[in-house]
């Protein structure tokens, strides 16, 4: 047997059923242990992102590989039943082959042609292999996607523009603003997709800049670099009554913004609240959209703004399907 792939993704499911079933650095490692080796699974991969989880399996048997993947999600995940399981893909072999390479292409992506996810990928694959729980199928399938991945984005265009969660981002709040030149953002979470927005935030000349993060350190750095102000987490509240502008990108699997929280900041402030959600599982409360001059964004209303950007890159994409379907085919020739 071969590749096969069991997934969810934002082509498939929202974000209030993606947030479900996502995994944090530790969980990878535990649930990658508790995978590997059982029946009809040699190795794994799990790939996990705001918009995406997949679960890579070398299968020694496919049907008891996904019997096996389905149950273990089953145990580790609550809401996993038969109404979350429409949810969900399962490809094999060549399918899955040209899944990965199209995911690492940015081909898959809610930004098509992004290029976060060529580096979430090989993120995935190098933690999987450094703790021992990959093997040479694996690396071979990976280490191929990663290759054609960089291949795309040098021989294409399909990276020109807006092509990243974080610039999307910050299109969207210009857009809704006009200009942030006068606007004083807050931060919370200090992560990678953290540090992005904050890059492109500084890029279009916001005004203030505070970051607030668990691990107040953390919080420092990224301010530091961005030259903002530092906020403490419990110091968080106090800030929601001055900014213009909130994005939330922590890993925390619970609400951080409640909406008691938002209701309390707006009573004392005159001013709208622009909120977006970038982690997943999400940070705000979703029943914000109900308290009054606040606007709640998440990842699946980026989509609005990403279609706009999409008929650009559309002759892009069908250059990178022929580079991948060359490779695929080359890959397949002897098996």
């Amino acid at each position: 047997m071969g590749l096969m792939v069991i997934g969810i993704s934002h082509k498939t499911a929202p974000v209030e059923i993606r947030e479900r079933f996502s995994f944090t650095k530790n969980q990878l490692l535990e649930s990658q242990g508790q995978l590997n080796g059982s029946r009809g699974i040699r190795k794994i991969i799990i790939l996990s992102t705001c918009n995406r989880m997949e679960i890579y399996a070398h299968s020694a048997c496919n049907e008891i590989c996904i019997d096996r993947i389905t149950e273990f999600l089953a145990k580790k995940f609550n809401g996993f039943g038969s109404d979350t399981l429409k949810y969900f893909y399962t490809l094999i072999d060549e399918e899955a082959t040209r899944h990965i390479f199209r995911v690492a292409s940015g081909l898959d992506s809610q930004v098509l042609g992004e290029t976060e996810i060529l580096g979430q990928v090989r993120s995935a694959w190098l933690i999987s292999r450094e703790s021992g729980k990959t093997d040479d199928f694996l690396d071979t399938v990976f280490e191929k996607a990663i290759e054609i991945g960089a291949a795309v984005r040098r021989n294409t265009r399909i990276s020109q523009g807006n092509v990243s969660i974080g610039s999307v981002a910050v299109k969207m709040l210009k857009d809704q603003f006009g200009s942030l030149q006068d606007k004083a953002v807050l931060i919370v979470g200090a992560g990678k997709i953290a540090g992005l927005m904050s890059k492109y935030l500084k890029k279009d000349g916001i005004k203030g800049f505070f970051v607030s993060n668990r691990t107040y350190v953390k919080a420092c750095e990224l301010a530091r670099e961005c030259r903002g102000e530092a906020v403490h987490f419990n110091k968080l509240q106090e800030k929601l009554k001055t900014v213009d502008i909130v994005i939330s990108s922590t890993a925390s699997p619970h609400i951080i913004l409640k909406k008691e929280v938002i209701e309390e900041a707006m009573n004392m402030r005159q001013k709208p609240l622009l909120l977006l959600d970038a982690a997943v599982p999400r940070d705000i409360d979703p029943e914000v959209r109900n308290v009054a001059n606040v606007v709640l964004y998440d990842l699946d209303d980026l989509k609005y703004v990403i279609e706009k950007n999409y008929n650009d890159r559309k002759k892009e994409a069908l250059r990178v399907e022929e580079i991948i379907e060359k490779d695929l085919q080359a890959s397949y020739a002897n098996v």
